[in-house]
């Protein structure tokens, strides 16, 4: 099994035990684990427990498949398959909510292409600042051992979309209570009048004629069925398709001059795990990944956001050393209302970041550098250096939201 195919398994693994133990995937970067966190809390504020289930569907459609997009830095393999997948909510003890469907589960798997082992990190435990490389042995000062579980590769972006192919075994089921619903259908519409011509015998009659019309009638109505559905799911990607259409190539055109080892791929990952952080995050001021003034819509009713494969980019320009951008960001969402239900959503959010260096590689939100004294401290928490009091501005190293908003 190739690595990328090892490390696809082993996220889907982990995603559902996280969905039943807590246990935060190891495999995904730390802006998946720090969103799922926040996820949790908001789950358990509102007396809630989801659960994902992941069953492989048999024949070709167990398959991995990948395609590899690389530049100078990043290796990002864009790895899919099939489950039918389950997402359960229960409150206290009572499932409230369930929906069982076929999806492809996509991954973007990332690898970086020049790991910096020797850079400086500080000792979750004492503080004291190590590199990377002398930490996977314990922190030299407090003696503490860590896993050191932000190094490539890493899952850096996922989502599901549901599939329209079925295996041999699904069709013939589906069929089956397609073709048997129609002979009933027409059975018990005949059976009336069958009865009147030929008493109790016209039971049998009705069953006799209703069997061909009848399975032929329902194998009509289940192929119908199909079809509207995969038209109305086509009609909401033509929808988007203006939107969407060129995204990547004016994002590339955009920053490359700025930064020739810019990755779409990776961009979007970061994108969507910023737009999760703001969605499960109760107090917007606090969170480094949101430095906008204007007034927040009210995300806390949101449960569960799944990003739907889709980024539409609206404006983008530099301005006095900063690039601005104002994308379009397409996610499925459950709601807590009183009961739950989806809706699929747009998000139009506008992102900053400085151009004016290089793509500090390596770095992610768990593991920030301040740009007066060189600590390291962990800005998810707080946004001021803990050793010399200079305010972090996250879009000095990486992209901030400034302002989001529903479309």
């Amino acid at each position: 099994m190739k690595e990328e195919e090892k490390i696809y398994r082993a996220f889907a693994r982990e995603l559902e035990e996280w969905s039943r133990t807590d246990k935060v995937p190891s495999m995904g970067n730390q802006d998946i684990r720090y969103y799922l966190d926040l996820q949790r809390e908001r789950l358990r504020s509102r007396s809630l427990r989801m659960e994902y289930r992941f069953k492989l569907r048999g024949e070709h459609l167990d398959n991995i498949y990948s395609m590899t997009y690389k530049d100078q830095i990043y290796t990002n393999r864009f790895t899919s398959s099939s489950y039918l997948q389950s997402t359960i909510f229960s409150r206290d003890g009572e499932v409230v909510y369930e929906k069982e469907d076929p999806q492809s589960f996509f991954q973007t798997i990332t690898w970086m292409d020049q790991q910096k082992p020797d850079e400086m990190y500080n000792c979750p435990n004492c503080g004291a600042v190590s590199s990377i490389e002398t930490l996977l042995d314990g922190c030299p000062y407090c003696h503490t051992h860590f896993l050191i579980s932000d190094l490539f590769p890493k899952v850096s972006n996922y989502y599901f979309e549901h599939n329209f192919f079925m295996n041999n075994k699904e069709f013939k089921r589906k069929a089956f209570k397609w073709v048997f619903g129609g002979i009933l259908a027409v059975f018990l519409i005949s059976m009336p009048a069958a009865i009147l011509s030929y008493g109790l015998s016209g039971l049998l009659v009705s069953l006799l004629v209703s069997c061909i019309p009848g399975a032929f009638l329902g194998y009509l109505a289940m192929s119908f069925g199909m079809l509207v559905h995969l038209l109305k799911a086509a009609a909401g990607e033509v929808v988007k398709l203006p939107n969407v259409a060129g995204t990547k190539q004016k994002l590339n055109r955009l920053l490359k001059p700025y930064d020739p080892n810019f990755s779409y791929e990776h961009f979007c990952g970061e994108i969507v795990n910023r737009l999760k952080i703001i969605l499960f995050t109760d107090d917007l001021e606090e969170s480094p990944v949101y430095e906008g003034q204007g007034k927040v819509p009210d995300f806390s009713s949101i449960v569960e956001s799944v990003y739907e494969g889709s980024m539409g980019l609206n404006r983008g320009f530099v301005k006095d050393g900063y690039c601005y951008l104002d994308l379009d960001v397409y996610m499925s969402d459950i709601y807590d209302t009183g009961r739950l239900s989806r809706k699929d959503d747009m998000f139009r959010i506008v992102v900053c970041k400085s151009v004016k260096k290089r793509m500090d590689f390596g770095f992610s939100i768990k593991k920030v550098q301040c740009a007066g004294c060189g600590g390291s401290f962990d800005a998810t928490r707080q946004r001021v250096c803990p050793y010399c009091g200079n305010p972090y501005h996250l879009g000095e190293d990486d992209w901030v939201v400034l302002s989001i908003k529903v479309g």
